[in-house]
């Protein structure tokens, strides 16, 4: 073989593996373009074929990739805030329906942070919010309006938290403080199901205690007091039991 001819061979190769390797980078580019109709055809039979139920009540939102993972979000047209997931990779389409839709861990995610700020605009003291019921076991009532977010800071639905620094380390100072947390929320109409408060000791920090299952009918309980004395020198008395009470302490 002569010199020129073996230069062109080698040019050839040199210009096909070229080639190839924009044709490929073209391909991985346009991937998800080329694939997207695909994908959301199967998306949308896997919709019909599994829940059918939600067909009409949901929107398939735009098709993303991420590596080499096709995923879409399905969202109720009542809510954007909930949805659920469909994941398709390797011919296998997956889906997080049951916990994100049915047992609503993306709204409920989303209402706890809405309720947080809230509170905090409304009594300028910060709490940590929790819904600890998922939204599959609420009534068909009370789901609804949490769907719709309908006036929810008014619905006992979440527990409030919040962990405060005592002085004077006693029943009298210790029920006060925790007077005042209730009845500022009772005032501006915030009606948790339950508060637990942590109290901590500013002349100790080896004293704190959590206290939990507080309810607005403390404010009027005449004997509040007796309540926070018990739980202070460690009794769990007759008195917490009624009031269903509990009490731990931390250190």
């Amino acid at each position: 073989m002569n010199k020129e001819k073996k230069l062109l061979i080698e040019r050839t190769i040199f210009t096909f593996f070229i080639m190839t390797a924009f044709a490929i980078i073209i391909i991985t580019e346009k991937k998800e373009e080329i694939l997207s109709p695909k994908i959301q055809k199967n998306f949308t039979e896997y919709i019909e074929n599994n829940y059918k139920e939600i067909k009409n009540e949901t929107e398939l939102e735009d098709i993303k990739m991420k590596g080499k993972t096709f995923q879409a979000k399905v969202v109720s047209k009542e809510n954007k805030n909930h949805f659920f997931y469909l994941f398709y990779s390797n011919h296998t389409t997956k889906d997080t329906f049951q916990k994100d839709y049915v047992e609503g861990n993306s709204l409920l995610t989303h209402i706890q942070s809405k309720l947080k700020q809230e509170i905090k605009q409304k009594t300028n003291i910060e709490y940590d919010v929790e819904i600890n019921t998922s939204l599959n076991q609420f009534t068909n009532i009370v789901r609804e309006k949490i769907i719709k977010e309908d006036n929810l800071i008014q619905l006992k639905i979440f527990t409030l938290n919040k962990e405060i620094e005592i002085s004077n380390w006693g029943a009298k100072e210790i029920t006060q403080e925790i007077s005042s947390l209730l009845e500022k929320n009772k005032k501006n109409n915030i009606t948790p199901k339950n508060i637990n408060i942590i109290i901590n000791n500013k002349q100790d920090i080896t004293q704190s205690i959590k206290i939990e299952n507080l309810t607005e009918n403390f404010i009027n309980n005449n004997e509040k007091e007796q309540i926070i004395n018990d739980i202070i020198n460690d009794n769990n008395s007759l008195l917490l039991k009624q009031n269903k009470i509990t009490y731990q302490y931390l250190n």
